[in-house]
């Protein structure tokens, strides 16, 4: 009895003992776990704070001051004191919080956010350690934009065009002066560069959105030349030198309704006429059954002369004007500033589709003179002529593979103008402009190109709306 109890009463001490060397060791692992639960937790909410910071600080490299984007952002989603954090990386103030570097071969933005949280320990603390620190980054990249921006400055904009002034100006204001490069074209009886598209990174700000005419220009509506100037300036950066978005933006309140050509032999000008047939609504009364043809307008001036109109009794109507029988056998485009660039294209396309079915067969120009082997100036012809010519630009341009990165177009409409059914198939100026963009909404977008889109805005009080919309997919596209 004595020897047994003296047995158990060993193994007991034994046991204590072992327990004694092992409780500590289990409240350690336990502690381990438990803190290291916590260290996760904080870590996963640092990494979406600092991706988060990132990212805003990215949308913010065009205007603004992104440093305090990130902060803002990064303070929103990573509170004071969360699940006990006793030191936090201050991100108004701490220099490693914010860095941005730029890839000068690409044009690419770089936005990098660094953080690190400290946590006091509970059970850890058994084993000498009393806090955890937690660290996290987060990057995002925004490329550069090379952009034309290619304002319709025509007469029938009228008393909506402070309204269309002020949007570009605040677009304007939304690209970054120190990375990205923009050019201003503006386009009525004849195309101007406003503002070349710079060679280096930058441009100057100010004086672009001061180049944005205080008051409306007026004149007709030379669209494809409008577009031809566009793709022109981003065709003078170098390659290596171009960003990895060039884009053009093209702003009308109609159609293109003048032909750039060598119509008396020298100079190319334009041959200008008017909207038909008549449809209703139109407040500015811009569209008639009896439109007339006038000439000739400087393709950059807009200066006419020779000075003369003609009116025939209808729009179907097969006369022309003495001065104007024929047209010539192609557009004319003779300045520019890239090198390379085409110079002529033809009135009408194989190969471009229209609701399905190809452009030189849908939008036919007709009469076709064997004996001088040319269409008549008519007015059938000459709107044909037109709105073709503005697509076959437009699908030069997104086609131009000469440069770094291919070209997208973005198109905006405003007004009823744009949705009437006008010229002789007759068809919408909006169909025609989502053509120009590459609409994936358009039945003839064309898949193995970039793709644009087009916005219209109902009225002058939508264009601002339209343009920051515009402005918003931009800088999405630039992640």
């Amino acid at each position: 009895m004595t020897r047994a109890r003296c047995t158990l009463s060993d193994e007991s001490g034994l046991a204590l003992i072992q327990m004694a060397f092992t409780l500590p060791v289990l409240l350690l692992f336990t502690g381990l776990a438990v803190d290291s639960g916590r260290a996760y937790l904080v870590k996963a909410q640092l990494s979406k704070a600092v991706d988060g910071a990132a990212l805003g600080a990215a949308r913010m490299l065009n205007s603004g001051n992104p440093r305090s984007e990130a902060a803002k952002i990064f303070n929103a989603n990573f509170p004071p004191g969360y699940l006990g954090v006793t030191s936090l990386t201050d991100a108004m103030s701490d220099p490693g919080f914010y860095e941005m570097h730029t890839i000068e071969e690409t044009g690419v933005n770089v936005v990098t956010i660094r953080a690190q949280a400290v946590i006091p320990t509970t059970f850890m603390r058994l084993g000498s350690f009393n806090e955890v620190t937690v660290v996290s980054s987060g990057e995002a990249q925004r490329r550069m934009v090379d952009l034309s921006l290619v304002l319709d400055v025509s007469g029938s904009i009228g008393g909506d065009w402070p309204a269309v002034r002020d949007a570009a100006r605040a677009f304007v204001d939304a690209f970054d002066q120190r990375g990205d490069r923009m050019s201003l074209v503006t386009y009525g009886y004849g195309a101007r560069v406003l503002d070349e598209m710079p060679a280096s990174r930058g441009f100057d700000k100010a004086k672009l959105k001061a180049d944005i005419p205080n008051n409306l220009p007026g004149g007709t509506t030379a669209m494809p030349e409008g577009i031809y100037r566009g793709w022109d300036e981003l065709r003078t950066v170098s390659n290596g030198q171009q960003s990895g978005l060039r884009i053009i933006v093209l702003f009308t309140d109609g159609s293109g309704n003048v032909a750039p050509a060598r119509w008396d032999g020298g100079t190319p000008k334009g041959l200008f006429t008017t909207d038909f047939p008549k449809r209703l609504p139109d407040p500015g009364n811009i569209t008639t059954d009896r439109p007339q043809i006038s000439g000739l307008y400087h393709s950059v001036t807009g200066v006419q002369s020779p000075t003369w109109t003609f009116t025939p009794p209808r729009w179907d109507s097969p006369q022309t004007h003495p001065s104007a029988p024929y047209m010539p056998e192609t557009s004319a485009h003779t300045v520019h500033r890239s090198g390379g660039i085409p110079e002529t294209f033809p009135w009408q396309s194989g190969g471009l589709r229209v609701d399905g079915s190809p452009q030189s067969t849908r939008r036919a120009l007709r009469n076709y003179n064997v004996v001088v082997g040319k269409f008549p100036a008519d007015v059938w012809n000459l709107r044909n002529g037109v709105t073709n010519l503005t697509e076959i630009i437009a699908d030069a341009a997104r086609s131009d593979d000469s440069g770094d990165y291919r070209i997208r177009i973005f198109t905006i409409g405003m007004g009823s103008l744009v949705r009437l059914r006008l010229g002789t198939i007759p068809e919408t100026s909006e169909s025609v402009l989502m053509r120009v963009a590459n609409d994936i909404r358009s039945p003839d977008f064309d898949a193995g190109q970039v793709e644009g889109k087009y916005y219209h805005a109902a009225t002058a009080a939508d264009i601002g709306p339209v343009f920051q919309t515009l402005q918003n997919q931009i800088i999405r596209l630039s992640k």
